[in-house]
């Protein structure tokens, strides 16, 4: 083992019996509570609304007192786990997004179903700010790429199940039950934990983490979020958008000068200007198109084709499936051709993908919407693992933690900024092609003037892409030479 500032958990010895593919159920469980409890949740919200005699605005706290409690804490849990061992911080917020999912369940008003999300949200954040890390530090570099990929289709099979199972959930038992539902399966996942996991060794005398830059890059994080998600709403007029952005900006300012002048900063900003730091906004860039395709489409497919909600959903399987299907793929071919090529291979290819949705018209042929999501999916599915792989391998066996958490805060900030552009992109090109102001869904759209929107925004997006296939050329290479031996399985 290699001796590290805070914690010993580094690359293991492949020739060492390792744990493997045994850390694999604790950490999945935890990631599809997480990934299912987001997207179930959302479901429910129609119901709360009338269980709790609540406007849909005001229940939409549900939603952010979880992700922004997330994205605020991601990096400082990243950290400290570094410091004081990663199954210790992981196992907490284990435990604690399994009580917080009990009191969520048990909340008898609005209010403390806020706070309890708030608290779940930090559990979940102490949670995925070491999931990667843990399944990177039982793995030798050889084989990164195909755990991660293994992953990468958990988190796919997380995403495809929480709207099913929300529904299931709220029409046949109550909305009480997506909460309740995660007790038992958390109990579970801690056993798991314990029997599966290894412990870190930790230095006797960690590093202090420096809460005033955890409190000033948490709170920068926060209003950021809270502009991205209120700005598309105003119009991006409203003063108090601009007032929550300009909050970020000075608090990024406050946490940079913290930084500066600290002896064991936060986030080393030499890591922020290197591999590490491509590499996440990288991670940051994909979230983009892919949250922005997502969240576009259904707009387009209901709007302008006229599709009911079922159709619609159906249609919008095509991506995340696909991504589903080649993510294992592109482990197993980062790890024997190397990360870089498999990362710029899948990032090309959602060029076409989004040439053909910007060429879907009123009145699209199935070869061009089918084509373009078919492209998308698999893209972004041989894009992430290679990337993810790449993140980690240029960070050190000290800072995996942290590399982990920055990762996590780059992929909310991209469904962030995903939302943002969308909403931005699509509203002004309708308007510019005589189509008015968008009236969110109360009047019906002008076909022909959504339309062309939609392709300026998908040629849009088709430059995002090529800035990143751009940006991969710059990476180091990471992964197995060709012609190496293939590893052992374990």
């Amino acid at each position: 083992m290699i001796a590290l500032p805070a914690t010993t958990a580094a690359t293991p010895d492949a020739a060492a019996p390792l744990p493997r593919w045994r850390v694999v159920p604790a950490l999945a469980l935890g990631t599809l509570m997480a990934t299912i409890d987001i997207s179930a949740v959302n479901i429910a919200l129609p119901t709360l609304s009338r269980a709790f005699h609540l406007p849909l605005t005001t229940l939409q706290w549900v939603v952010l007192a979880y992700v922004l409690t997330i994205t605020g804490l991601l990096l400082t849990f990243g950290r400290l786990a570094d410091r004081v061992g990663r199954r210790r911080v992981y196992g907490t917020g284990l435990a604690v997004f399994t009580a917080a999912s009990a009191l969520c369940a048990a909340a008898p008003g609005a209010g403390l179903l806020f706070a309890a999300r708030a608290v779940q949200g930090l559990g979940a954040a102490m949670m995925t700010a070491n999931t990667s890390a843990l399944l990177i530090s039982s793995f030798p570099p050889e084989e990164r790429g195909r755990a991660l990929g293994a992953f990468g289709a958990v988190v796919g099979v997380g995403l495809a199940m929480g709207p099913p199972l929300g529904g299931l959930l709220v029409g046949h038992l109550s909305w009480r039950w997506i909460f309740l539902i995660n007790v038992p399966i958390g109990v579970y996942a801690q056993w798991q934990l314990r029997s599966g996991v290894p412990a870190d060794r930790v230095s006797e005398h960690p590093a202090r983490l420096h809460l005033p830059s955890a409190a000033a890059w948490c709170g920068a994080l926060v209003l950021l979020m809270l502009g991205l998600s209120r700005g598309p709403e105003q119009n991006w007029s409203g003063s108090g958008v601009w007032l929550l952005l300009g909050g970020a900006a000075a608090l990024l300012l406050v946490f940079l000068g913290f930084e500066r002048r600290s002896d064991a900063p936060l986030l080393p900003l030499p890591l922020v200007f290197g591999p590490v730091g491509l590499a996440t906004f990288l991670t940051l860039l994909g979230q983009l198109l892919s949250f922005s395709v997502q969240i576009h489409m259904p707009l387009y497919l209901e709007e302008v084709l006229g599709f009911n909600a079922a159709r619609s959903g159906r249609w919008l399987t095509v991506l995340p499936l696909t991504a589903l299907v080649f993510a294992p793929l592109a482990g197993r071919w980062s790890d024997r051709w190397g990360t870089r090529r498999i990362a710029m291979l899948g990032m090309a290819l959602t060029i076409p993908g989004l040439l053909l949705l910007a060429r879907v018209g009123a009145t699209p042929g199935p070869a061009h919407l089918l084509g373009g999501l078919a492209l998308m999916g698999a893209g972004l599915g041989l894009f992430t693992v290679p990337n993810a792989s790449a993140l980690f391998g240029a960070a050190r066996g000290s800072e995996l933690g942290l590399a982990s958490g920055l990762q996590s805060t780059m992929r909310n900030l991209g469904i962030a900024a995903g939302a943002a552009v969308t909403a931005a992109m699509v509203a002004s090109r309708y308007a510019a092609h005589g189509g008015g102001r968008l009236a969110g869904g109360y009047e019906p759209v002008e076909r022909a003037a959504f339309a062309l929107a939609t392709r300026d925004f998908y040629l849009l997006l088709a430059v995002i892409a090529v800035l990143a296939v751009a940006l991969i050329t710059r990476q180091r290479e990471s992964g197995r030479a060709p012609g190496a031996p293939r590893p052992a399985t374990g």
